[in-house]
């Protein structure tokens, strides 16, 4: 089980990350539990910065509405 999951788990989160994108995975886990910026993931990606942000939103977005039910 990879940190993020442990982390989700702990938080009730792990359905929703079901729902979540590869790419949407890995840019939260860089994210918010190894600390790199949106800048220095969209380097190792090769996309913009951005787009980064847009996808740790949706991501994150994801998460809240499938905790909600």
């Amino acid at each position: 089980m990879s940190k993020l999951e442990n982390v989700l788990e702990k938080n009730n989160l792990e359905e929703g990350y079901k729902f979540l994108t590869e790419r949407e995975k890995r840019v939260i886990a860089l994210y918010y539990l190894e600390g790199y910026t949106d800048e220095e993931i969209a380097t190792f990606y090769g996309i913009n910065q951005q787009n980064v942000n847009r996808q740790r939103k949706r991501g994150i977005a994801k998460l809240k509405i499938i905790k909600s039910f």
